[in-house]
């Protein structure tokens, strides 16, 4: 089976380039395309990080011109909203910048999908936040409102999901590292059955066994692999510094981290089809199951088809016998 590559839901950026960077150009962004096209992943969402409103505005609207650029067929599906509207907590923000962070807000979100031309596909925001019902319930029957960077209770998810929460973003991450063994919102999204869990198995993010408990968690529909690659991803190990000014290590095994706190991600540096690897090295998948989690359930996420994407030969095959995916020439 073949296919012409994985779907990403959570492209921050890719090979140098930072779709959070106000500086960075629409060709660059379809450059960054391309290479991933070239990588295994057909299409994506480029995802925008919290920065300073004026920041995000630019960024959104870059995106869009690339978008309008690539044409009908292109790769760039979208924007991923991750931020602002996330918790301010240290631990449970990650790597977003505490000053940039804010409560849900209509009328800015409004502007800023004006200014995206209506191609802001999913938003990522904390239920806990006062008003974050009316925004939920305003902004999901057109966009995918997602849970993450989040504190929230049992009993705030419910009342979001009751008014059109349906994702969780990055699933076990975007949290602290010691929290209530009960109460918290790793165990509080997992208990709603509605809510579909995106995961980052990449093999840093997130251990074997809890890898194993999301897909137990889950019918096999409700379940999305995403790579939340950033632009460090096929860059050669160092320390950089993100635009947000933090100092950030980049492993040679591939972990990223904030030099300050190691303890804390900094984006992941692998893309679709090393996370796709890693997950079918555990087993616990069928070829079937892996593709659907890869491929199909993100398409259906954006409600779109197969036939949406660029035309091409496939990119992307299966090795049966090896259990891993690979390129095709």
């Amino acid at each position: 089976m073949t296919r012409p590559g994985f779907i990403d839901l959570q492209v921050n950026g890719y090979s140098g380039i930072d779709f959070s960077d106000p500086g960075t150009t629409v060709d660059q962004i379809l450059e960054a395309a391309e290479t991933l096209a070239q990588n295994g992943t057909a299409g994506f969402l480029a995802s925008v990080t919290t920065r300073p409103r004026e920041v995000m505005e630019t960024c959104i609207q870059t995106i869009a011109e690339a978008i309008k650029k690539q044409g009908m067929r292109g790769r760039v599906l979208g924007i991923h909203m991750e931020g602002p509207f996330i918790s301010p907590e240290y631990g449970y923000r990650g790597a977003h910048p505490a000053d940039s962070v804010s409560p849900p807000d209509l009328l800015w979100f409004g502007r800023v999908q004006k200014l995206a031309e209506g191609n802001i596909r999913i938003v990522t925001i904390a239920p806990e936040y006062e008003n974050a019902l009316e925004f939920i319930q305003a902004a999901a029957p057109r966009v995918v409102v997602s849970a993450g960077h989040t504190n929230s209770s049992f009993a705030r998810v419910r009342q979001a999901v009751g008014v059109g929460l349906t994702m969780a973003t990055h699933i076990g991450n975007g949290c602290r590292q010691t929290i209530d063994r009960h109460d918290n919102p790793v165990v509080n999204l997992l208990a709603c059955s509605e809510v579909t869990l995106c995961f980052i198995p990449d093999g840093f993010h997130l251990p074997e066994a809890f890898i194993r408990l999301v897909i137990s968690c889950r019918p096999i529909e409700k379940l999305v692999v995403v790579s939340d690659a950033v632009r460090f991803a096929g860059m050669a190990p160092g320390r950089y510094t993100a635009n947000s000014g933090a100092e950030v290590v980049l492993s040679s095994e591939g972990r990223l981290c904030l030099a300050s706190d190691p303890q804390i991600m900094a984006g992941s540096s692998s893309n679709m089809i090393k996370c796709m690897n890693y997950l079918s090295s555990l087993g616990v998948l069928s070829e079937e199951e892996l593709w659907r989690v890869g491929y199909e359930n993100p398409l259906k996420i954006l409600g779109l088809r197969p036939e949406n994407l660029p035309i091409g030969r496939d990119k992307v095959g299966y090795d049966v016998e090896l259990q891993r995916f690979k390129l095709l020439a």
